[in-house]
């Protein structure tokens, strides 16, 4: 079936950045924030080499994970022209969004602290006319029309093509989808080890100094899951204080996560689509049934609130789906699920269970330490050392008697569990088109 669509031809692009000046004029953007982009694989400029560009914006897919996924349900489809609007006054600026999108169309405004994008310039088509970033380019690379997109439609290198099927015509490159070359007879040989060395790096989306609030609000979900637990079975007392106050510091670290704080409540509109949504809901049920288990001494109740809590732990895990892992693993030693369950063993003190989950844990962990060095990705040794040691020493105190061996024990593992949940931060990445092209072969082998 036909729909609006941009078409774009890699072969004519010349990356003058006309377009995304005249998407900043036709929409009054800030100069920090453009709702397009020219991406190069020549990021070097180096004559030698091939060159070509991307220009993308918002793609305006049939299943777009912006609005699937948005907690807030700020984005909306609109019927006529098939374009995402996004709904400033609905977002609240938690970026989620910004992770889902593999086209880095969701842009985060610093100043406004809530996410724009482009609209389609659905004003403009709607009145029959062409998109400003189309009417902007001079030399014919972007064009606008009523397009059906197959799939043949979307295979050029660097195109990210997940099956959401982007309103985008992509025309293919020159010599059979390779790399555009340009041939200079009197070029030096190039080494690849010294230009990837001078590329410079794409910025991460998902960085320790960004999230530091979410690695300790994800062990605090699974810290008090694993209390509630404990206190269930009657290993543990759970006073109503020291609980309210671990969860009031709780959710003051999720807030610090957000642009728009007096907009929180919104987070819990997209139950049906948005795993953040469904994590939200079922820690904050969870933290309330907890408090009425506590106030009412019902153990009825108290297997209720286990079960939110255990639904929390399975959501924060999912929340990461989008990640892109530097190990490209599956599990990771830092996944809440298993952080919590190693949690209730230490505090119920089940001492086979944590032995196992400890060799899980350590398996996971020093095997994707062996990824690394064979991907030769640098990571911190004397930090890992430290991360393997908090596995192990417990086991030591383990044999000692007394309220004061587990509790080092606990701590000990806690800090562990700090570590490896600050790596998941620090090793994973979302996927953009610029970092696409940059893991493009500069020179084809």
């Amino acid at each position: 079936m036909e729909k609006n669509a941009f078409i774009f031809n890699t072969n004519k692009c010349v990356g003058c950045m006309a377009c995304v000046a005249g998407c900043s004029i036709e929409n009054g953007t800030d100069l920090e924030v453009n709702w397009r982009e020219v991406n190069c694989h020549n990021n070097l400029k180096h004559p030698s080499l091939p060159v070509f560009h991307f220009s993308l914006a918002c793609n305006h897919c049939e299943d777009a994970p912006c609005m699937k996924n948005c907690p807030a349900l700020a984005y909306t489809r609109d019927e006529k022209t098939g374009a995402i609007i996004h709904h400033a006054e609905a977002c609240i600026g938690c970026k989620y969004c910004t992770w889902a999108c593999p086209y880095d169309a969701p842009k985060f405004n610093e100043n406004t602290k809530i996410v724009e994008k482009c609209n389609f310039c659905v004003d403009r088509i709607s009145e029959g006319k062409r998109p400003a970033c189309v009417e902007a380019c001079p030399v014919g690379a972007l064009e606008f029309g009523q397009k059906e997109i197959t799939e043949e439609d979307l295979i050029t290198p660097g195109f990210v093509n997940i099956g959401i099927k982007p309103s985008i015509q992509l025309i293919p490159l020159r010599e059979e989808h390779t790399t555009p070359a340009i041939e200079n007879l009197d070029a030096v040989e190039i080494s690849i080890e010294k230009l990837e060395s001078y590329l410079p790096k794409a910025e991460s989306k998902v960085s320790l100094d960004k999230e530091w609030t979410l690695v300790l609000f994800t062990l605090a979900v699974a810290g008090l899951v694993s209390w509630q637990a404990s206190f269930l079975f009657g290993f543990l007392e759970m006073k109503l204080m020291p609980f309210a106050i671990v969860s009031v510091l709780a959710i003051a670290l999720t807030s610090l996560h957000i642009g728009k704080k007096l907009r929180m409540w919104r987070f819990i509109l997209n139950l049906k689509g948005s795993w953040l949504s469904r994590e939200i809901f079922s820690f904050s049920a969870f933290l309330g049934v907890t408090g009425l288990q506590i106030i009412t001494d019902n153990q009825m109740i108290g297997f209720v609130a286990m079960a939110f809590g255990i639904f929390s732990l399975i959501s924060v895990d999912r929340v990461y789906k989008f990640l892109k892992r530097k190990d490209g693993l599956v599990l990771h030693s830092g996944m809440v699920s298993l952080t919590g369950i190693l949690f209730f063993a230490c505090l119920a003190d089940f001492p086979i269970l944590i032995g196992l989950l400890i060799l899980l844990k350590g398996s996971l962990y020093i095997g994707r330490k062996i990824i690394f060095l064979k991907k030769g990705i640098g990571y911190f040794l004397l930090l890992s050392g430290i991360r393997i040691l908090c596995l192990f020493l417990p086991f030591f105190f383990y044999n000692l008697s007394g309220e004061l061996a587990a509790t080092i024990s606990f701590l000990i593992i806690f800090t562990g569990e700090i570590i490896d949940r600050a790596e998941f931060y620090s090793e994973s990445d979302v996927i953009t088109p610029e970092k696409e092209l940059n893991e493009l072969p500069l020179i084809k082998p």
